[in-house]
């Protein structure tokens, strides 16, 4: 019986001390665990290419802690709106971080006060955000909006709401020393001291492409404004060009472009957009001797719209099935672009008229033949309705068409040679 007790307590003992293990290994696994970040590299104006590499990040999923490393002077009201919303709407868990000697100004300042924390380094400033040209209602509106960002952020405290406030009302301007010192922002002098207060490890890094510096060229309204009348101009010149000469599609990429830098299409349509140019150009080069420019053009505007698409859709959405239809739709369309072509090659080819075949040729006479009385002659293998240019043609004879006249043939006599 003491022995059964006393085994009953290791048992006892020994249970404790698994369960403290266990809870210990789980509890460093999930202390010692850091969450993943992708940092956005703002060294970009506020503009849509901003707005563009910003929807390329959101693209990766809410999962991810978003560090945002600005180094802007600021740019469009309109732009920031947007970025702000997403932050604020879907509560993403978003950092400022604003590297040694960098800046955040003007509505680069408004997205950093948008997310949770600001991080400086030595010698960065963050502010100066009165908008231009200072309208009084535009004052007031992107100063209450930096009101309502600054207490989401700091709460309370009345003074930090005011220091917001001013930034665009009088340009305030923080330097990091400032900053750090009042408690508008954390010191961080490098990626790694970010990491470490934050708890996460940066496992993706988005900077500006070509494509985002593109957009921010064609984004400014100068250019855009441009294109857009450019356009206008190749379609009315297209209007009063005899036959197509392709402006019309030049036009419409340049609208189409417009457009896209004033941010009234999305990405997509402008992709769609591209296709569709480049199929047109396809067609009218299928329905044109030869395979010149228009059909080049149409190859090349067609790639750029479906890899531009592809570059649009989310890299986890991308898998082994959709590659697999990609492939089945594209054997598809070269199918049908053979067969296309091989159509319009049997249409271009000069058709043999029916007068072409029967003038000159040689037949029988099935009746007499009179120059006013029709009679029957066999031509081409077909019985036709026939007159004589010249006298009568007795029936039996050798025949020779020489001219039609709707459905008749008029008709001379053959000489048989002796």
């Amino acid at each position: 019986m003491k022995c059964l007790k006393t085994f009953s307590y290791i048992l006892i003992f020994l249970t404790i001390v698994t369960s403290m293990l266990t809870y210990s290994v789980q509890l460093g696994s999930v202390v010692g665990s850091k969450q993943e970040a992708i940092l956005i590299d703002f060294s970009i104006n506020v503009d849509g290419g901003a707005l563009h590499l910003w929807n390329r990040a959101l693209k990766h999923g809410e999962n991810y802690v978003f560090i945002l490393r600005i180094n802007s002077y600021g740019g469009y009201l309109s732009v920031a709106d947007r970025i702000v919303s997403d932050i604020v709407e879907n509560n993403l868990e978003c950092y400022t971080w604003i590297p040694p000697g960098g800046y955040a100004v003007s509505a680069a300042a408004m997205i950093s006060l948008a997310c949770k924390r600001i991080f400086m380094g030595s010698g960065s400033v963050i502010g100066d955000a009165i908008p231009s040209p200072p309208d009084p209602k535009t004052v007031e509106y992107v100063a209450s909006r930096f009101k309502a960002l600054a207490e989401r952020m700091f709460g309370r405290n009345e003074n930090l709401t005011k220091v917001a406030e001013l930034m665009v009302r009088e340009g305030k301007t923080l330097t990091s020393e400032e900053a750090v010192s009042i408690g508008f922002a954390s010191k961080a002098e490098t990626l790694n001291d970010l990491e470490n207060m934050l708890n996460i490890s940066i496992t993706k890094t988005l900077t500006p492409d070509i494509w985002d510096r593109f957009v921010s060229l064609i984004s400014l309204p100068l250019i855009s404004e441009i294109l857009l009348t450019a356009g206008i101009l190749l379609i009315i010149v297209e209007v009063l060009t005899t036959g197509f000469q392709g402006y019309a599609i030049a036009g419409i990429l340049l609208i189409a472009l417009a457009l896209y830098g004033m941010n009234i299409i999305s990405p997509n349509i402008f992709a769609l957009i591209l296709m569709l140019s480049g199929l047109t150009l396809l067609a009218v080069e299928i329905y044109t001797p030869g395979f010149g420019v228009f059909g080049l053009s149409g190859v090349v505007l067609l790639a750029i719209g479906v890899g531009y698409q592809l570059y649009l859709t989310p890299p986890h959405i991308v898998s082994e099935p959709v590659y697999a239809v990609l492939g089945g739709l594209a054997c598809l369309m070269a199918f049908a672009g053979f067969i296309a072509i091989k159509g319009a090659e049997a249409m271009r080819k000069k058709r043999v008229s029916i007068e072409q075949l029967l003038v000159g040729s040689i037949g029988i006479a099935k009746t007499d033949i009179h120059e006013t009385i029709p009679g029957v002659v066999y031509v081409l293998n077909e019985d036709w309705t026939a007159y004589s240019i010249k006298d009568v043609i007795p029936a039996g004879s050798r025949v020779r068409v020489v001219r039609i006249e709707g459905l008749k043939l008029y008709v001379e006599k053959v000489e048989e040679k002796k």
